[in-house]
């Protein structure tokens, strides 16, 4: 596996993956989406466990990945349609103040959150790539197995369709270290994937 090409600071620390968009977040989602072909993914800030600022310039290695995603994980993909999605990433901000594991870490999305706005009612926007979330056309998310037997609370998760199950499944730290590989070098950053206001 070649190293990621790091041109700012990648942050894994408890505090960033689970209140805000991270640059380890986006990668290891763009990496779920990638390797399943989904067209959006999420994950849980709180299966993010390095606790590590790396510095500008430092190299992530093989061990590094298996230190940021320990708990053996598989992807998994789920048939849902958007009104599902936009449930899920309102019970993933419901929590946003408090640091909470569930604060999604997402790709192929940008959503929009209002946190003065009452729990549940939080998402004001969500577009896939560059248009608005459909709530009643399907789309194919990619999460990890956790989430998707409901775990973190992501009940809406479990009631889904799995196109790719567990049992069928990648473990993600296999699928962000080959999409480091097939992309030679890799440069994560903060993008406004997720705008809280």
């Amino acid at each position: 596996m070649r190293e990621i090409d790091q041109c700012l600071d990648i942050d894994s620390r408890r505090a960033t993956v689970r209140s805000g968009e991270a640059a380890i977040g986006n990668l290891i989602a763009d990496a779920m989406r990638n390797a399943t072909g989904a067209d959006v993914a999420i994950t849980n800030g709180g299966g993010i466990r390095g606790d590590t600022k790396y510095p500008r310039g430092a190299k992530l290695t093989r061990k590094d990945i298996l230190t940021e995603l320990p708990f053996g994980n598989k992807t998994v993909t789920i048939a849902m349609i958007g009104a599902d999605i936009i449930e899920a990433l309102e019970h993933g901000f419901a929590q946003a103040e408090t640091i909470s594991p569930r604060f999604p870490q997402v790709s192929g999305l940008s959503v929009t959150v209002d946190l003065d706005k009452a729990t549940g009612h939080r998402v004001t926007s969500v577009t896939i790539d560059g248009a608005p979330l459909d709530p009643a056309e399907e789309y194919v998310l990619a999460t990890n197995d956790f989430l998707a037997r409901g775990g973190d609370g992501y009940d809406v998760l479990a009631d889904g369709e799995q196109q790719i199950s567990a049992a069928d499944g990648t473990l993600m730290a296999s699928q962000v270290i080959d999409y480091i590989a097939a992309k030679g070098s890799v440069t994560p950053k903060v993008e406004g994937r997720i705008v809280m206001e």
